[in-house]
């Protein structure tokens, strides 16, 4: 059985072979005690600490921003959609929320018991099965899921969209229909102010 020392050198001659292969110098025969000592001598390298005053210095620096009137324009319309979307603020798809529901709608409120989820969304005809903007609130006592919005009067097909991924139908929905898919969706019907179905 070969020691440490004897595999040791063993590979060290066969680094010379290879060196001298390649058309290299001989690296000199105290050339592997030279490598273990700067191996061994060689402590980690301390991480740098990031300076507070150079941090601050460097965010206080007046700088110059260049932006092409294309460039521009582009952020002018990312900053529109951008308030645009704060102001539908998840209510539904600015169909407005609570009970001041806009001429013509009537509000809703979608509500989910699911408590481990990260996220919810209810997705459906009235919105063309798009998440974005119907995002529920989450209340961590409970565990529910909810939803105010103002739909149109009529039938409307919906399921919660779980995660991003997993869509669940409304278990205290009254009705559901074939999705097409092999899945239910839930069915909500909506009345006109007057209480009457279209």
């Amino acid at each position: 059985m070969k020691t440490d020392m004897t595999h040791d050198r063993d590979v060290h001659e066969r680094l010379k072979a290879e060196l001298r292969a390649l058309g290299q110098a001989d690296p000199g025969p105290d050339f592997a005690a030279r490598v273990m000592e700067r191996v061994g001598s060689r402590a980690p390298l301390p991480r740098p600490r990031p300076r507070l005053g150079s941090v601050v210095t460097w965010l206080v620096q007046p700088r110059t921003l260049r932006v092409s009137p294309l460039g521009g324009l582009a952020a002018a319309a990312c900053l529109l959609l951008a308030l645009g979307l704060a102001f539908r603020g998840g209510t539904g798809g600015g169909l407005g929320g609570g009970t001041d529901a806009p001429q013509g709608l009537t509000p809703v409120t979608f509500v989910l018991a699911a408590p481990g989820a990260r996220e919810v969304a209810v997705i459906g005809s009235f919105n063309g099965w798009n998440a974005a903007g119907w995002t529920m609130r989450h209340d961590g006592a409970t565990g529910l899921w909810t939803l105010s919005a103002a739909l149109p009067p009529g039938s409307h097909e919906y399921v919660f969209l779980v995660d991003g991924t997993t869509p669940v139908p409304d278990a205290a929905a009254a009705l559901s229909a074939d999705d097409g898919f092999g899945s239910r969706n839930s069915v909500l019907l909506v009345k006109h102010g007057d209480g009457s179905l279209l």
